[in-house]
């Protein structure tokens, strides 16, 4: 009798370059929402955007680095006209 083994073999698969944008977006803007806080974390939302277009170039989770680049721009325009309407005329 001969014997049949099966090899099951799991390819995982990620973005990391995503995950990496959604948690430093999710992070910034939680933390843009505390007076004066919100401004020492302009890096994270660059950094963010930025992890999210190289995400967009993974074919697989692409919609979290949608997110993270949505999210970024969200709150970065959002402080932005936050300033132009506490100074701004």
């Amino acid at each position: 009798m001969a014997s049949h083994e099966h090899h099951i073999i799991f390819e995982r698969r990620s973005n990391k370059a995503a995950g990496i944008s959604i948690t430093l977006v999710i992070l910034g803007f939680v933390f843009s929402l505390v007076p004066f806080l919100g401004w020492f974390l302009l890096p994270f939302w660059i950094i963010a955007i930025l992890f999210g277009i190289v995400g967009l170039f993974n074919s697989y989770r692409r919609g979290l680095a949608l997110s993270g680049i949505a999210i970024g721009l969200f709150t970065f325009i959002y402080k932005i006209m936050f300033l132009q309407a506490l100074f701004g005329g």
